[in-house]
């Protein structure tokens, strides 16, 4: 038996020909829940006859009313769709058959033409791609329940409990842990007739609208009940965060083998730049990179070295760098950490040791930190129009933006260099957090920093390909996989400081409806 669950608020002008579309399906029962309407959607749903009307006066907010529908269902196959546009009925049983035949538990609208559109994509299918890797179900791409048509058995509704369905996302991870089979080989564009709601979609200044806010959040929520471990169990780099605790501690100091020089200079309004580079057996390139560094006028420029075999040490010494030396390898982000720790300038550069920056790229960096900003990015937003879908490490820079609501980040990252920091953000969130660079990014913009893309350098043209990190024959790349988990860190701290949805907007959901809410 197939019971289709409809919420609708203010449907009259759709209402009856959603219903006249899926009573061609023959289903066991169809429940409409009206909530919030002020015209006539509740009594055209009662004229159609072979309905059953749910009708809440206050609007439930979104997704409540599928929970509310669900808990008066008694099919064993629940279909929910919307009410605002007619999908044909040959369409929608489409989302039956995989259920009827035994081949799946739940059926997925299939939104591959949307992936893979050659544009930039909307802040929701960004999180929808994340997630879906993040939970190990990359097969899935951007389908999830957030977008109906969809179809679930009741014993699948029964696992994750029916409230669920108010969380879509929460729903949507429940589904996927429990190990219920998903079918998502049908389309269906919901888009294009989807009914624009100026207070939900438009946008009037430079934050999310209302929608994408929600949307966003509701993927926050899941990601709060899939991370219990701060790195959801993606590797870490082989970062020595002991040491790091060590020096902090003062059980350790920092092994400074050459004190350097550098200069008191006026391009940046009396304040002092230092300019830190972590440098593991980089003698091919190291004195290339001072002496483009040196150019810009730096009081110090650091280099940390560590767990070299060559002459890196020796070189950067002798061009004047204070050259700090550990014997081991200290691990991806540490010795920029490290460095900070050591820096006496009031502006922090942070740039790699593998391949030297020409000075006019460097300086817009420095320049914009002694005006004002905190943290100067690398501006890579172009990599949002270079290629579709767009590969993780990028989704995921922009999805941490997104969750901060800062869309005008694009896919500015402190994991990628150049970038520079003022010492007051610095010491404010802590030297030691520059270990964990999206860690470092979240909780400076948290703390009402000035974060902003101020220049763009094609640092990934630069860099040096490390094939044992770059490249592996399953699964991620070492890399990847580190930067990855650098990224669930940083949403971890702002889950913690923020709570489940990041403090994003809930959809104004009547929670108090769900409490008690099971199925029949």
């Amino acid at each position: 038996m197939i019971s289709v669950v409809v919420p609708a608020c203010n449907e009259a002008d759709a209402i009856a020909e959603v219903i006249c579309s899926i009573k061609q399906l023959c289903p066991h029962e169809i429940i409409i829940v009206a909530n919030g309407c002020t015209d006539d959607t509740a009594e055209i749903a009662r004229r159609s006859g072979g309905c059953i009307v749910i009708e809440e006066e206050k609007p439930l907010g979104n997704d409540v009313g599928r929970a509310v529908g669900a808990a008066a269902a008694t099919g064993e196959i629940l279909l929910f769709v919307d009410a605002d546009f007619v999908i044909p009925s040959k369409s929608l049983q489409c989302f039956l058959e995989p259920i009827r035949y035994g081949h799946a538990d739940v059926v997925l609208n299939d939104l591959d033409d949307l992936f893979t559109a050659n544009r930039r994509p909307h802040s929701a299918t960004v999180w929808r791609q994340v997630l879906n890797e993040l939970i190990g179900r990359r097969d899935l791409k951007i389908d999830s329940l957030l977008s109906v048509p969809h179809a679930i058995t009741r014993k699948a509704l029964r696992t994750i409990g029916v409230e669920t369905l108010a969380d879509p996302i929460v729903a949507h991870l429940r589904l996927v842990q429990a190990g219920f089979r998903i079918a998502h080989r049908y389309a269906i564009d919901v888009i294009t007739p989807n009914r624009f709601r100026p207070n939900e979609h438009g946008r009037y200044d430079h934050t999310l609208p209302r929608a994408e806010k929600r949307m966003v959040g509701d993927h926050l929520a899941a990601l709060a009940e899939f991370l219990t471990v701060p790195r959801g169990g993606f590797s870490d780099g082989n970062r020595q965060r002991d040491l790091i605790r060590q020096i902090s501690s003062g059980s350790r100091s920092i092994p400074v083998v050459s004190p350097g020089w550098g200069v008191q200079s006026s391009l940046y309004g009396g304040r002092s730049l230092s300019v830190i580079i972590p440098a593991q057996n980089e003698a091919a390139a190291i004195g290339e990179v001072i002496l483009q560094a040196r150019k810009i006028e730096p009081k110090e420029i650091i280099v940390v070295v560590n767990g070299s075999g060559d002459e890196t040490a020796q070189i950067a010494a002798r061009l004047g760098a204070k050259t700090i030396l550990f014997e081991e390898a200290l691990g991806n982000d540490v010795g920029r950490a490290v460095g900070a720790k050591a820096a006496v300038g009031d502006i922090l550069l942070f740039i790699d040791g593998d391949f030297a920056i020409p000075p006019a790229d460097l300086y817009p960096f420095a320049a914009f930190v002694a005006q004002g900003v905190d943290v100067a990015l690398n501006d890579l937003s172009y990599y949002l129009d270079l290629r579709f879908p767009l590969h993780i490490v990028t989704a995921c820079k922009y999805a941490v933006n997104l969750a901060l609501d800062r869309q005008d980040l694009g896919a500015g990252s402190m994991i990628a260099v150049p970038h520079a920091m003022s010492r007051r953000a610095v010491r404010q969130i802590g030297w030691e957090l520059l270990l964990t660079p999206v860690a470092a990014q979240v909780m400076a913009a948290l703390a009402g920093f000035s974060v902003r893309c101020v220049h763009r350098v094609e640092a990934d043209r630069l860099n040096r390909i490390r094939p044992d990190q770059h490249f592996a024959a399953a699964g991620y790349p070492p890399a990847v996989e580190r930067i990855l988990g650098d990224h669930l860190e940083g949403l971890y701290c702002l889950l913690q400081a923020r709570g489940p949805r990041g403090g994003l907007y809930d959809g104004n959901r009547a929670r108090n409806k769900l409490k008690g809410l099971t199925l029949k």
